[in-house]
């Protein structure tokens, strides 16, 4: 199996085997290709994918895919039990038609107490693109996913973060602009975005429970200010990045927090070539975490 994230203009991949112990990594990388023409996405996702599968020589492999979640839309709506019904109804009222038919939408329940859903929009184009591209390379896509979902994805399956009442993913991006995601009984509780300062932090856009990302954020100064050696908002957080922000990955880890933990698959899962892990340089792969649904690791 390939898994392939995308995060702006960089693309990491990991290719791994079933084997007795569990998935095994045969191979990991990057590659960095810019989308100079938007008007050719197929080409481009075409020349990504080509030199990815010529670096991992996978034969014809079966891929998954983590798209950046700056290239999709993300919406809520009332949804009392995850109507399809009042979905479609909303889409419909608040959507202008000509945008319906050039986005596909797809829904993720948060809390059953909320009645909310949250409606990602991928654009029809990508997944036509990957459509036509796994044809011509003679591979299937098994999976289509975005960022830090995918990335929870991981979490529970090589962490096992299931087993926790609660816990956060928390992706550190560029000038302290992070992107969070929080599961309270196995249930999207609220998805945000903030931006961190030293006493105070300011909230960039929010779904879901505003009262318990107002905690998070709370919780997250707290321990940057070294007044609390715990996050106490959540029994446990899982944090990555996938901007190259390693100053502040660093800062937090080696203040070593009680339920803080490196969101990274090569620090848990067996690797084919029996080399030392770098467990910063590698946090990105965190993204590559749908390939591992319903995979016992």
């Amino acid at each position: 199996m390939l898994a392939i994230s995308q995060s702006g203009e960089n693309y990491y991949y990991l290719n791994w085997v079933p084997s007795e112990v569990g998935p095994m990594v045969t191979q990991y990388g990057s590659i960095k290709k810019e989308l100079k023409n938007p008007d050719k996405i197929d080409e481009h996702y075409y020349e990504v994918l080509e030199e990815i599968f010529s670096n991992v020589k996978n034969g014809n492999p079966i891929c998954t895919f983590s798209l950046d979640s700056r290239n999709v839309l993300f919406s809520t709506c009332y949804a009392a039990n995850n109507s399809e019904e009042m979905i479609n109804w909303h889409l419909k009222q608040s959507r202008d038609e000509t945008l319906n038919k050039i986005i596909d939408y797809y829904h993720y329940s948060f809390n059953p107490k909320l009645g909310r859903v949250l409606n990602i929009g991928i654009p029809k184009t990508i997944r036509q693109s990957f459509n036509k591209n796994m044809s011509l390379l003679k591979s299937k896509m098994n999976g289509l996913s975005v960022g830090i979902f995918s990335a929870e994805v991981g979490a529970r399956q090589w962490m096992h973060a299931h087993k926790h009442e609660s816990y956060l993913i928390w992706k550190i991006g560029k000038k302290k602009n992070d992107e969070l995601l929080y599961i309270n009984n196995e249930k999207l509780t609220t998805y945000f975005s903030f931006h961190r300062s030293e006493k105070k932090s300011k909230m960039n856009w929010q779904f879901g429970d505003k009262d318990i990302a107002g905690n998070i954020c709370q919780d997250i100064i707290n321990v940057q200010n070294n007044n609390s050696k715990k996050f106490t908002s959540v029994q446990q957080v899982y944090f990555y990045t996938t901007d190259g922000n390693m100053k502040d990955v660093k800062f937090f880890h080696k203040l070593e927090i009680q339920n803080l933990t490196l969101l990274n698959p090569l620090l848990v899962l067996e690797t084919a070539e029996d080399e030392k892990v770098h467990e910063y340089n590698t946090l990105a792969l965190a993204e590559t975490g749908n390939s591992f649904g319903g995979i016992d690791v």
